[in-house]
């Protein structure tokens, strides 16, 4: 874990800790609440695989109040009709593993969320915790600013909040108290991990993230871990009983000891995963970003590096340099590594193991919203349908959190986070891209709308 803090802590430093003025405090509010009817619709409903044509969807105060064969709906007086001819409406997107920038970076924080919202992420579990994300998620409850739906982790847990198991019940205590709504694992012992879980399912504060070395993949699962993130720990499982690989460095989530895997026991990995319902957000975009012989020069100069501030981008570049130049660093490993992580996210899929979406943005030249769209890419590559992969970007994200009832699907009563397409995502996973706007707690956002905010994103960074 000592190895994987070297990796995390400097890209976390440029990525989420960039110095930016909060010049404009009101780049964000909203205006009064409008409804809204699109109109001759095709909908995704996304509790099935179904397509439900010709369809006019009706959104008062924030929230799908109608939906109906175009022929049978009354259109709101006074509503903002939106013309859906021929295109697909669907759920926003939840990224399960976004960070948000801390209070030091205002404006950059705003940038931030705006970026989600552009590529129709409405719905973002911050793995970035501090006690700001709490405030920004209350204004956007409020209606104060505009962003996706922020469900708040803790500052991660590590020796410098809890150093012994004594420690622990008074740490999660007061991350409930303060109101986070979960907590992020980073690195702590295995007594304190034992210690901080009993007190977390007797308080009622879920643990997140990654597992630590000394936890190890089955205790993790025995503690009932709510999500292991980056499949974490997983490839260390595959070798346990291989005495080859005993006191060999595991290297970047298991890359050190991939040769000694032994892929038997997957199945087993699996069984313990689904006995514990812990789920698993796979972010395989994390780790390809960092196995890509692609140089991270050429990376810097991909379309949406713009929308980000330069300072981040150097430090994405020194950070995939100093990666690959490290002793354990073998292309050849990062190369089965990756393909062993696309091999476990299909069979935990295919085992009924739970999966959401996730990119772990912004980290390596995963650019908060853009990455969400690599990341459905890779995950049709390991041999999910479309339709398998924005499950776990829509309809689980809300079963995920106890609230199918409130977000993940196209249903009347549910929040009207949506997305207009302009193709079936369903034929093609790449039709996600060609979005014709996005809607985020009732409030529409055109797609010229989106691109002008996004061209003054991209201006104030080339200041």
């Amino acid at each position: 874990m000592k190895a994987l803090l070297k990796i995390f802590i400097p890209i976390i430093a440029s990525g989420l800790f960039f110095a930016c003025d909060d010049t404009d405090p009101n780049v964000f509010e909203t205006e009064a609440a409008t409804s809204y009817a699109f109109v001759g619709v095709n909908v995704l409903p996304m509790t099935d695989e179904v397509v439900l044509e010709n369809q006019t969807v009706v959104v008062s105060d924030g929230r799908i109040s109608f939906i109906g064969s175009v022929d049978e709906v009354e259109i709101p007086e006074g509503a903002e009709q939106i013309d859906g001819t021929g295109k697909y409406l669907m759920p926003g997107l939840a990224e399960m593993h976004g960070h948000i920038p801390g209070p030091d970076n205002r404006q950059y924080a705003k940038d931030v969320l705006f970026l989600y919202i552009s590529n129709g992420v409405t719905t973002v579990r911050n793995m970035a915790g501090h006690p700001y994300h709490l405030e920004l998620r209350e204004r956007i409850n409020n209606g104060e600013l505009v962003g996706p739906t922020i469900f708040a982790a803790s500052p991660w847990l590590s020796p410098n909040n809890i150093s012994e198991p004594a420690e622990a019940e008074d740490v999660v205590r007061g991350y409930y108290e303060e109101g986070f709504d979960l907590m992020k694992l980073g690195s702590i012992s295995l007594e304190s991990y034992r210690a901080m879980a009993e007190a977390a399912h007797e308080i009622g504060l879920p643990f997140a993230g990654h597992i630590p070395e000394e936890v190890g993949l089955v205790v993790a699962l025995e503690e009932r871990q709510a999500s292991i993130d980056h499949l974490d720990r997983y490839v260390e499982f595959l070798v346990a009983e291989n005495p080859e690989a005993e006191g060999v460095s595991p290297g970047f989530f298991g890359s050190g000891v991939i040769d000694y895997v032994d892929e038997n026991r997957i199945d087993e990995a699996i069984e313990l995963t689904i006995e514990a319902g812990t789920w698993n957000v796979p972010t395989l975009s994390l780790v390809e970003h960092l196995e890509s012989p692609e140089s991270p020069e050429d990376m810097a100069r991909w379309p949406e590096m713009r929308y980000m501030p330069q300072g981040v981008l150097d430090g994405w570049v020194e950070s995939k340099h100093n990666f690959q130049a490290r002793d354990d660093f073998q292309p050849d490993a990062a190369r089965r590594l990756v393909e062993l992580r696309q091999k476990l996210t299909k069979e935990l899929h295919d085992a009924g193991a739970p999966i959401v979406l996730g990119s772990d943005a912004p980290q390596f030249f995963n650019v908060p919203g853009f990455s969400i769209h690599h990341e459905l890419e890779m995950m049709a590559a390991t041999g999910l349908t479309p339709y398998e992969v924005l499950v776990t970007g829509t309809r689980n994200a809300g079963i995920y959190f106890d609230k199918a009832d409130q977000f993940g699907t196209v249903e009347e009563g549910r929040r009207a986070d949506l997305i207009l397409l302009n193709a079936n995502p369903f034929d093609d996973i790449e039709n996600m891209r060609n979005q014709e706007g996005v809607m985020v707690r009732g409030e529409w956002w055109a797609k010229d709308a989106i691109t002008e905010r996004l061209e003054d994103i991209a201006a104030r960074n080339q200041e």
